[in-house]
């Protein structure tokens, strides 16, 4: 090697050996510098807050703005890195409120969320996110980040400071749910009073609704309007669910209205559809014949709306709100039974309340009598929901079509679940399509006391295998999240938007129902065909998702995973039908100890 080259070389590894030295040897100024530096930012922060005169130069927040983010720098992973990142976003927030420029609250929204993504357990996390969501939603005019924002804290930072004041934003944003939205019964301003009907009552003929009281949900939609493609319904004497299906998304409000006895109108929503127009299946009335759900009209009140109107005998209580692929916004209504049946002859006019959850005492014991007694639960009908069918194949891997097997499978367990004494009833007995929102309808219009909706995986990874069990609620992982939106037939991004919708169905009762008997069916399933028969099958646990199939149920109400067709060894399992009468066993074996713990507890 020529003498140039060698003391070049000894030169790189002189300067390297001291460069490691020094990063090792401690900071001059130590922690305290930090310490002392942060300190003085955080105290020239609040006294400029405060400072009217000074407040008003854009300098004097930079100043501080620099003064936290070379904390930050000098320490990047410190104890006070997050912080600094905080107090950066809090300074350019200020910064934005006096100078309503929006690229003070980009760059605030930036600070924010760097300390979320660097530091995502940091105990000051859950509060960064909360105040982005906040500026995306009031000062940028971006719901779908804020509502992303939101979904974080709901789902990973529970236990935090943030997590109702979470709720309760995100109750406020655009394409909340009914439930989030809606007025309530004590809140909300008198009813908007309609001229007199034409005598042929047409959906067009009704005024414009009070602004007030308007309900807005959806995004706007560019171009080509779109087309409301069909209104479906499922109606019993206290249930209805209505799909309102959309070529593509559009922007949309609505209203409920109370009875008018001396106008001779009933309960009705008004759904008004944003540059939308009626498709060829639409009628412009339909009368129904039984159930609370009386007459369904359709018109043009002005041009590029197509509005709906429902009218009901009876309403307790109502939620709206919107599924992906296609576009679909969704009615559900409830009145109780009594009142479904005295309503024509005449309830008291009221106004119906949004979805309410019913708040159950804590601890298992009570928390079943407590269900039983004030819902009087049975355990004596069950529908078994065989996913996809017709059209929607469902996942196909080595020579297993989803909805084959799936169809396959409840009726092994149908059989077995009636051997038991179970009244058993289904969303299909054949290869035909169903509609994911209209299979929890069926169950709700029946009557059904449980719903069992049966599944087979895939994963990208042909070496993950096992049997999962799933109950609606947010998802908490990457993997359930997966999983839903293949079942949703939806992107994993859109799954992270959905999950605002369970924002209001989080405390409801049925979901820790759920959960009980998910984790019933889970540990008997394994016990079963691992246990007792020598299966190798991994237990995956019982997980949780916002599957669109579960949205809506009144029931205790789960989604069996029975195992994964991509991974080879288990593909050969799901095409024997031993083992599928062995896994059915584990499922009704979960069924009956669930039924036994309502029992019990029942007959206390």
């Amino acid at each position: 090697m020529p003498m140039h080259l060698r003391f070049s070389s000894r030169l790189l590894w002189l300067w390297l050996v001291i460069a490691v030295s020094l990063a090792c040897l401690p900071a001059p100024a130590g922690a305290a510098s930090l310490d002392a530096s942060f300190n003085s930012a955080w105290r020239q922060f609040h006294s400029l807050t405060k400072d009217a005169r000074k407040g008003k130069y854009r300098d004097n927040w930079l100043r501080i703005e620099q003064d936290f983010m070379d904390v930050y720098k000098r320490s990047p992973r410190g104890p006070l890195a997050p912080k600094s990142l905080y107090y950066a976003g809090r300074v350019r927030s200020e910064l934005g409120a006096r100078s309503y420029l929006a690229s003070d609250y980009r760059r605030a929204v930036e600070y924010f969320q760097r300390l979320a993504n660097r530091f995502p357990s940091h105990s000051w996390t859950d509060d960064a996110l909360y105040r982005a969501a906040a500026i995306y939603k009031d000062r940028l005019g971006d719901h779908g980040t804020a509502r992303s924002l939101l979904n974080t804290i709901l789902r990973d930072h529970q236990q935090g400071d943030m997590y109702y004041k979470a709720i309760a934003l995100h109750r406020s944003l655009d394409g909340g749910s009914g439930a989030a939205g809606a007025p309530s019964a004590s809140s909300a301003p008198a009813p908007a009073p309609e001229p007199a009907p034409a005598p042929a009552r047409s959906a067009a003929a009704d005024e414009p609704l009070k602004a007030s009281e308007i309900i807005k949900g959806g995004t706007a939609n560019s171009g080509a309007p779109a087309t409301l493609v069909d209104v479906r319904y499922q109606s019993s004497d206290d249930y209805t669910r209505v799909v309102l299906e959309c070529s593509k998304e559009v922007a949309y409000r609505y209203q409920f209205l109370p009875e008018d006895k001396k106008a001779s109108k009933p309960f009705r929503l008004y759904v008004d559809l944003e540059n939308a127009s009626h498709g060829k299946l639409v009628r412009a009335k339909e009368t129904v014949a039984d159930g609370i759900l009386r007459e369904v009209r359709t018109g043009t009140p002005r041009p590029g709306v197509s509005r709906v109107v429902l009218d009901f005998s009876s309403v307790r209580k109502y939620n709206v709100f919107t599924l992906d692929n296609p576009f679909r916004v969704v009615i559900d209504v409830t009145s109780p039974e009594e009142k479904a049946q005295t309503a024509v002859a005449g309830a008291p006019a009221s106004r119906p309340r949004p979805a309410t959850p019913y708040k159950v005492p804590s601890g298992s014991k009570e928390q079943v009598k407590d269900l039983v007694e004030q819902l009087g639960l049975t355990l004596d009908t069950i529908m078994i929901d065989a996913g996809h069918g017709g059209k929607d194949p469902g996942t196909q891997h080595n020579g297993i079509r989803e909805r084959d097997y799936t169809l396959k499978m409840a009726k092994i367990i149908g059989e077995k679940l009636k051997k038991k004494g179970f009244n058993v009833v289904y969303t299909r007995t054949k290869d035909v399509f169903v509609p994911l929102e209209e299979r929890t309808a069926m169950a709700n219009v029946k009557k059904a006391d449980l719903f069992l909706s049966v599944h087979i995986n895939a994963n990208r990874s042909s070496k993950i295998h096992g049997f999962e069990t799933y109950y609606l609620n947010l998802a908490r992982s990457a993997s359930a999240v997966r999983v839903a939106a293949r079942e949703n037939a939806v992107s994993e991004k859109r799954i992270s938007d959905l999950q605002f919708i369970l924002t209001d169905l989080m405390l409801n009762s049925k979901m820790q129902e759920s959960k009980d008997l998910a984790e019933l069916i889970q540990s008997n399933v394994i016990g079963t065909v691992k246990g007792k028969y020598g299966y190798p099958t991994r237990d995956n646990g019982v997980r949780s998702a916002p599957f669109y199939v579960l949205m809506g149920a009144k029931m205790p109400s789960v989604l069996m995973e029975l195992g994964y067709c991509t991974n080879d060894a288990e593909a050969r399992r799901l095409k024997s039908d031993n083992y599928l009468n062995r896994m059915a066993d584990g499922i009704v074996a979960g069924v009956v100890a669930y039924k036994k713990k309502i029992n019990r507890y029942a007959s206390m």
